[in-house]
């Protein structure tokens, strides 16, 4: 295994099998090939501070022992192949036997959550158990869940699957051989990760234009269409909003349909103002960011 190759984790699993709603598998190429860093949301942060307490909360029920796996900045467990790796929520030890534990928190239970005690989590979390399960070589991943905006605690059993896991670990293998050892880009998507490692790659380097082929002229009639048909939504989806908000009138809102709620008035910050009137103050605390590339789409069907 070459030192300098990453290593793929089970939380990158559910990007790169494409169940992932937050991330793409250009997110896992860029930060492989150094394009990006890590990042860290709201929704990240909420759940370290909440896993401790939700994993004491599953001891306490399930009468169990458990210990912390490694941490994010520790050495993760190297899998069966030098190229996977898994860092555990937790190792769970009881009379009964071993397994692992998984955290998790969300707003609230829909429909991708089935019933606790059952192995239905969404998609992207069920892999990420599968995964860890064939790092560690254990036969059980317990998910321990908890949704902040109902107060509910639930836990999931997922148990090992040959076949699923089999799977899984032939379309990861591939995937890292074409991305990370040979470097490939992903196939193109509509990600946000996808456009800044596009405008990393291909730096301007000059302000000349390039005569469209055939191919790229129906990409540019495709991106037309589409926008149109977005911008023809768009309108269409003001106009029941509004429909709505007659209906409502003066009430709060239409039970189990949608509220209007009166709002504070917005206050922005003048930004031209403050640099006008402080501008070493305004310069003092102004963060460069990356350079990257603006497009700006004139297609009307016509090249000439």
């Amino acid at each position: 295994m070459n030192e300098n190759l990453p290593t793929i984790g089970s939380s990158s699993i559910g990007a790169i099998l494409g169940l992932s709603p937050w991330s793409s598998p250009w997110d896992v190429w860029a930060r492989a090939h150094g394009l990006s860093g890590s990042s860290s949301s709201a929704a990240t942060q909420r759940g370290h501070i909440l896993e401790p307490a939700i994993g004491a909360h599953y001891a306490h029920l399930n009468n169990v022992e458990i210990k912390k796996g490694p941490e994010y900045e520790a050495k993760p467990i190297i899998g069966p192949e030098p190229w996977m790796h898994a860092r555990p929520d937790f190792f769970v030890k009881s009379d009964s036997g071993k397994w692992l534990l998984e955290i998790k928190s969300t707003r609230k239970f829909d429909y991708r959550w089935g019933l606790a005690g059952t192995n239905n989590v969404p998609p992207y979390y069920a892999a990420q158990c599968i995964w860890q399960m064939a790092v560690t070589d254990d036969d059980r991943c317990d998910l321990a869940a908890f949704a902040t905006m109902s107060d509910e605690y639930r836990s999931f059993n997922i148990y090992r699957d040959a076949d699923v896991e089999s799977k899984i670990l032939d379309y990861v293998r591939d995937w890292y051989d074409k991305h990370i050892r040979g470097g490939k880009p992903p196939e193109i998507d509509g990600s946000t990760a996808c456009s800044k490692s596009l405008a990393k790659l291909f730096e301007q380097e000059s302000k000349t234009f390039i005569e469209p082929s055939e191919d790229q002229l129906q990409l540019a009639e495709d991106l037309k269409q589409t926008r149109s048909l977005l911008a023809d939504l768009e309108k269409q989806k003001k106009e029941f909003e509004n429909k709505i908000k007659e209906q409502i009138g003066t009430a709060y809102g239409i039970s189990g349909v949608a509220t209007w709620s009166q709002s504070k008035p917005r206050t922005r910050f003048d930004r031209s103002s403050f640099e006008s009137d402080h501008p070493e103050l305004a310069k003092k605390y102004l963060i460069e960011g990356d350079p990257t590339r603006t497009f700006r789409f004139n297609y009307t069907g016509q090249t000439k």
